[in-house]
Parts: C-alpha cells; structure tokens; sequence
C-alpha cells in the first residue's frame, strides 16, 4: 500500500484499513418506545385531609391497615366539628380539609414530634410507626 501526498489540484485516494462492524450489520429496527413509568397508587404529597381519611378507611377496609394502625392515623384533625374552637383558636388557622397538602409529612412530623417527647414510650406507639410504613409504601409506583 502506498501513501499518496495531497498535492494542489490533485486527487487524494485513500483505501480502508480494515472494515467497520458497522458495514457488517443490518440496518437498526425501530424499537417500541419504551413502557411508561408505572403511576403510584396514592399521591399522598398532594391531598386533602378529607381525601387522606377516605384513603386510610380504604386501605384499613381492604385488610392493609389494622384497627389499631387506623386509629393513629385516619382521622386527620381538621374533619373534628370542633377543630376551629379548639386545635384553630391556638393556632390562628381555621380547618381547610379540603385544601391539599402533604398529608404523609404531616404523619411523619407527628410520629417524629411523639419521638421526641416521650411520646414513642405509648404503648402501642410501634403502630403508628408501621401504618406510616405503609403509607410510605402507597406513595411507592406499583408494579405492573
């Protein structure tokens, strides 16, 4: 094989080394776009206390939660009749229970406020911590 200079006005031939695996194989297939991420079953970042108790009644109904998981954490206080005279008047906020919010970090602010103030040594406080397990698990995309 020889080397060829380019020179002014004159072509340039240059033969291949060796040929490309590229050259070998058959042209690429569409593939099928690939499958969408699979959706969690709840958005518990972003729901009311209403919609959350009506979720925790469902999960306690279909046997996910027990009786005792659903007391600690299905009854948000702002559906109390009386949370304005009560939980509202030393706060200043009045119930909005249909406004959104993220009603899993407020589950996780009381179990981590009952940690720090003696709170975990309640009997049973071991529920609270397994019913926030599962609400963190609803929040998880389920799979197909």
């Amino acid at each position: 094989m020889t080397i060829q200079f380019h020179q002014p006005g004159r072509p340039v031939r240059q033969e291949p080394m060796m040929s490309s695996t590229r050259d070998m194989l058959p042209p690429v297939i569409a593939l099928p776009a690939p499958a969408p991420q699979p959706e969690p079953r709840f958005n518990l970042r972003h729901m009311s206390p209403r919609r959350f108790a009506e979720i925790a009644h469902e999960l306690y109904l279909e046997g996910v939660l027990r009786w005792e998981e659903y007391q600690w954490i299905g009854y948000p206080s702002e559906l109390h009749p009386d949370f304005d005279l009560t939980i509202g008047a030393l706060t200043g906020e009045k119930a909005q229970p249909d406004r959104p919010r993220d009603m899993l970090g407020e589950i996780e602010d009381r179990i981590e406020f009952l940690k720090r103030h003696g709170g975990h040594q309640t009997p049973g406080f071991w529920r609270a911590e397994r019913a926030l397990d599962v609400l963190r698990r609803q929040g998880e995309p389920m799979a197909a």
